[in-house]
């Protein structure tokens, strides 16, 4: 229970339907302390959690490649689960979670927050429904800042053994999955990377040119170099006009025939996007997870724990399956193969 743990104690106590029932980490001092807090039983074992039966769905937040065999034990278990992104570091390891569910018939859901946020939700909506009309090209710009000092926080953070990537896997994933969301299926791909500015293994830079099963082309430019850290957003380019936008921001909207409807709705995005602004600027400060990346304990997780409590009562797949937490694993994984081989194509698989 790290960095990222006291976002699924807040999505947990705020979710409808769903209530905090024990925790664990193999560290005792942490998974007491933990416990006592927050008044529940506690563990240093998956095992001895499961045998216990105190719960119908675990959440995983360890390091990435320490997702799957907790994951793996839950799922055998017949329980449901929650895993951080990535869901995991190589397509190997999420096809054996993705075997684990079917033999269960227990439910992966991947996190995911930005396929969550209305704006996401909204304009997939719209370009399914021909607002670009046919998509010719996209692009999409991760542009984070990490300090020599956060990597050397936690000896598993820029490792490939266990963090699993750098600046695409574990930073840029989140806009790295709106991007195929949006997009679609990659056939193909050519990548440079570097790790340069940090004294780490994995990248720092990525540059990668995407061919989609659609005909379209994209771009993805990622680093955790950008002092002092911009927002990362994404552009679409269609027959019909073109837009940008972040997970929750609309930036531009251009069409060259909108009807009334399309019109209606862009000015609908900006009024919501306007008043939201307003909130915003009045709110209170949220609070901050100290000592590391996280920004607030609030780092939309709420959305994806109701979701699978629906999921779970109503006998459907989660809004993000792990079939879909799959997708984004597969396109990094490739990006490091062809930037590893001189920037070689590398097909993906369907």
């Amino acid at each position: 229970m790290g960095a990222i743990a006291p976002s699924h104690f807040y999505a947990i106590e705020q979710a409808r339907g769903a209530t905090l029932t024990a925790v664990c980490d193999i560290r005792a001092d942490v998974a007491r302390r933990v416990g006592e807090e927050r008044g529940v039983p506690h563990f240093t074992d998956v095992g001895d959690l499961l045998a216990a039966d105190l719960i119908d769905v675990a959440t995983i937040g360890t390091p990435n490649a320490y997702h799957l065999d907790p994951a793996l034990k839950v799922l055998e278990a017949g329980k449901h689960v929650l895993v951080e992104k990535p869901l995991e570091i190589t397509t190997e390891r999420i096809d054996q979670l993705l075997a684990a569910e079917a033999r269960s018939g227990a439910r992966i859901a991947c996190v995911f927050q930005s396929r969550f946020k209305p704006l996401a939700r909204t304009l997939r909506s719209l370009i399914s429904d021909g607002l670009l009309g046919e998509l010719y090209t996209g692009s999409a710009h991760i542009m984070y800042y990490r300090t020599q000092e956060y990597y050397d926080s936690g000896a598993w953070r820029g490792t490939w053994d266990v963090d699993g990537g750098g600046c695409l896997m574990n930073q840029g994933i989140h806009c790295v999955d709106l991007f195929l969301w949006f997009m679609g299926q990659v056939e193909e791909v050519i990548a440079v990377t570097s790790s340069a500015g940090r004294h780490i293994e994995v990248e720092t830079v990525a540059h990668a040119l995407a061919t989609f099963s659609n005909g379209a082309h994209g771009i993805l430019d990622g680093t955790t170099l950008a002092y002092p850290e911009y927002e990362s957003y994404i552009e679409l380019v269609g027959s019909r006009g073109s837009c940008a936008f972040s997970a929750d921001r609309l930036r531009t909207m251009d069409l060259i025939d909108p009807t009334p409807d399309e019109a209606a709705a862009r000015e609908t995005i900006l009024s919501d996007q306007a008043r939201r602004d307003t909130e915003a600027s009045n709110a209170p400060s949220k609070e901050v997870a100290p000592g590391t990346a996280v920004g607030s304990v609030d780092m939309g997780h709420t959305p994806i724990v109701e979701d699978l409590v629906e999921a779970i009562r109503e006998e459907r797949a989660p809004f993000v399956t792990g079939t879909e937490g799959r997708r984004s694993v597969a396109f990094i994984t490739a990006i490091y193969e062809s930037a590893r081989n001189g920037s070689a194509p590398v097909r993906l698989g369907q």
